[in-house]
């Protein structure tokens, strides 16, 4: 029986998995498996358990919709998590030989980021807390309360805070996805196992972001930023020390703006992911890198200093569920770091010397495929989460024992680029058993394309087949460009190109210069220099697809993308007539209000545009902007645009509607309530399976046929 085409109504069937954390024996594993909840219109999320022989799987938690965040105790006894199944979000503890979980806090307001104190007797999380002084402590709810009351008291409160004016004094009050600011910020504090009893050991101004504790107990690592003026020099995280019994914390090192840190097992060193005087040429555009903090006098060593890659996942996908940022992690032995990093649309476990030997890196898993999180024994054993072009991502362990490292060369703009790499090490084992229902369903596996570009630059991009794909037949097409611009697309499934492809359209997508995982000289090209090379890039990478694939028909060609990618979108119909259609989403039409509109607004636009003074430099951002353009647009246009983006404001969508309206141009504006600029990965799922809808309804609406075309 033949296999069938996906829908977008299969956005329900979908698991998601992410975040592994190995237990301390190495034989186990727990991680994040979130599911759609249809009859709520939204998500699940539980703990999975799995042996890392691949000979046991099942879940872990049942209770509440959001379970995640585990942590083994260092004896392996008992299990800590954050789950909302009662209080609101709280700290629960699951001994592993049997029974129920136990709640552990009655924070006000949900904790997260959890480890263990190294003797198991607390645990230290980040919970919010109000940053006026006056009442900047950690709040509790009144024990004795019940559940329900407390559910009261938390929809009393929102209620208040929605009725009731806002009134701010920083510069970034608002974030896209959360909304405006509850003047909260994030604090350390520490829990007693047993009592639950709190202790909070930080009070910083701007909160603390990222932490790790010390092996032998005594302090903890943790980043923030002090620095004068945090709404100008918003990029800095220092990283300070405090005991672990409280008092005044010192500052350890302010020459990193540090990210994700974590102790070596002798305690010596912390390993840093963060920038050091890269940002100041590059800042916003920066590559990532590996550096050792000396615990003792705050000294630094970059470990990455041949490194030509970028460290993190930066893979656009709509299947990456919750996964979060990936800290570095150390072998047992103090001898190697392991940390996340993307070359040519894949994304690889690599890992550095610590002794410096290996500044050039080692990739130890992957291959043509996106590792977006991984935990590791401290030995060979790795438990891997890892997708494909055709999967959203299995959970499997491996060993890297025997395996010769690959080492990444540098690799100029001109040269050609690897080719494919095959999956290594070769031998895997599965751990999990989701998703089984993609067995049944034709996926397209998409093919690498190569080509030149301005200035003689070698770029990358994919093709699909149409699912139903007929040799000798020529099928239209649809262009994606993806946001950012610092993203990438890879080697990592789209649920939304996936259903074009059944749809019968073929799909193109490229990565034009400014996207990552194509050295430091690629990523930081289109800063200052927006519509300029990077829409070559998109054209010429459109046309040579056409060249190299005769299926693909070059007179009927779309063109969809959102963020930075809805920019171009708007950009490219403003100065060509090459597409018959075009869905431009959460995107850009206006530099001059995005500065004061979008949450991100002034520091995107001085980082990304060079633009310090908008005032000053106002013709020269509307010169950048697509509504300066909007009189060239003949393209049939839908403007697809979530009412609660913040980060690209529904008044980017509103402009460039009325100025194409008012001209009487083919234009339809599509308004999705109830939703973020993040609305194609984590929107309420019914939103997503409606955009997917509208996107290809415009299009296919819009599709000229192929015989008057001939």
């Amino acid at each position: 029986m033949s296999k069938r085409t996906i829908q977008a109504e299969d956005l329900y069937r979908f698991q998601w998995l992410s975040n592994p954390v190995l237990h301390p024996d190495g034989q186990w594993v727990v991680f994040e498996c979130m599911s759609v909840d249809g009859k709520q219109d939204d998500y699940e999320t539980q703990l999975w358990l799995a042996s890392t022989d691949g000979a046991e799987f099942r879940p872990l938690t049942t209770s509440g919709t959001s379970n995640h965040g585990a942590v083994w105790s260092p004896d392996g006894a008992r299990l800590a998590f954050l789950s909302n199944r009662a209080y609101g979000t709280q700290v629960w503890l699951l001994p592993m030989q049997g029974g129920e979980a136990r709640r552990l806090t009655r924070f006000r307001y949900a904790p997260g980021a959890l480890a263990f104190a190294p003797d198991g007797r607390s645990l230290y999380a980040l919970v919010p807390v109000p940053r006026e002084p006056s009442v900047g402590d950690v709040a509790f709810w009144d024990e004795g309360l019940t559940d329900k009351e407390v559910q009261e008291k938390r929809d009393e409160e929102n209620k208040e805070w929605a009725d009731n004016p806002k009134r701010y004094d920083r510069l970034y009050y608002k974030g896209d996805g959360v909304g405006l600011s509850r003047k909260r910020v994030r604090q350390l504090v520490a829990i007693d196992v047993e009592t639950g009893a709190c202790r909070q050991l930080t009070w910083e101004p701007e909160g603390v972001s990222a932490f790790s504790v010390a092996p032998d107990g005594k302090s903890v690592a943790y980043t923030t930023n002090r620095r004068d003026n945090p709404d100008v020099n918003w990029w800095y995280e220092d990283i300070y020390q405090v005991s672990a019994g409280g008092g005044e914390a010192r500052l350890l090192c302010a020459d990193v703006v540090a990210r994700d840190l974590a102790h070596s097992p002798d305690g010596r060193y912390l390993a840093v992911l963060g920038h050091g005087q890269e940002l100041y040429q590059y800042w916003s555009a920066a590559h990532t890198h590996l550096f050792l903090v000396a615990t003792a006098d705050g000294g630094v060593t970059r470990l990455t200093g041949q490194f030509p890659d970028e460290l993190g996942d930066a893979t656009g996908s709509d299947m990456h569920g919750q996964v979060k940022s990936q800290p570095p992690v150390w072998s047992r032995d103090n001898r190697f770091i392991y940390v996340l990093s993307a070359r040519e649309g894949r994304c690889e476990v690599v890992r550095f010397a610590a002794d410096g030997s290996t500044p050039e890196g080692e990739v130890v898993v992957g291959g043509d495929r996106d590792d977006y999180g991984f935990a590791s024994d401290g030995g060979t054993r790795f438990v891997v989460t890892y997708g494909t072009p055709t999967h959203p991502g299995k959970v499997v362990s491996t060993d890297i024992a025997g395996v010769t490292p690959r080492w990444r060369k540098p690799r100029a703009v001109t040269e050609a680029m690897d080719g494919p790499v095959p999956f290594f090490p070769e031998r895997e084992v599965r751990l999990d058993r989701c998703n089984t229902w993609l067995d049944e369903v034709a996926l397209v596996e998409p093919e690498p394309f190569y080509y030149k570009s301005g200035g003689d630059w070698t770029l990358q991009g994919w093709v699909m087949k149409p699912a139903r794909y007929e040799a000798g037949k020529r099928y239209p097409v649809i262009l994606e460009i993806h946001g950012g611009p610092q993203t990438h697309y890879g080697y990592a499934m789209f649920h939304e190109m996936q259903w074009l492809a059944a749809q019968g359209y073929a799909v193109v997508y490229t990565n034009p210069r400014g996207g990552t995982s194509y050295g430091q000289e690629f990523v930081n090209a289109v800063r200052h220099h927006y519509g300029e090379d990077d829409a070559a890039d998109v054209l010429n990478g459109l046309e040579a697809a056409l060249s190299q694939f005769d299926f693909l028909d070059g007179k009927r060609v779309a063109v969809t993308g959102g963020s930075y990618g809805g920019f171009m979108t708007n950009w490219l119909i403003g100065h060509t007539q090459r597409f018959f259609a075009a869905v431009t989403q959460r995107s850009i039409s206006n530099w001059i209000s995005f500065y004061g509109c979008s949450d991100i607004g002034p520091l995107f636009v001085e980082s990304q545009l060079g633009v310090s003074d908008v005032i000053a430099e106002r013709e020269r951002l509307w010169q950048m902007s697509p509504l300066a353009h909007a009189a060239n647009i003949r393209t049939p246009l839908l403007i697809l645009h979530s009412e609660n983006d913040l980060r690209c404001p529904m008044e980017q969508a509103e402009q460039l509607y009325t100025a194409l309206k008012q001209r009487g141009a083919e234009v339809e504006l599509l308004r999705i309530p109830n939703a973020s600029h993040g609305l194609s990965r984590g929107g309420k799922p019914k939103l997503r399976v409606a955009r997917l809808q509208a996107i290809f309804g415009f299009i296919d609406a819009h599709l000229p046929d192929a015989g008057a075309l001939a």
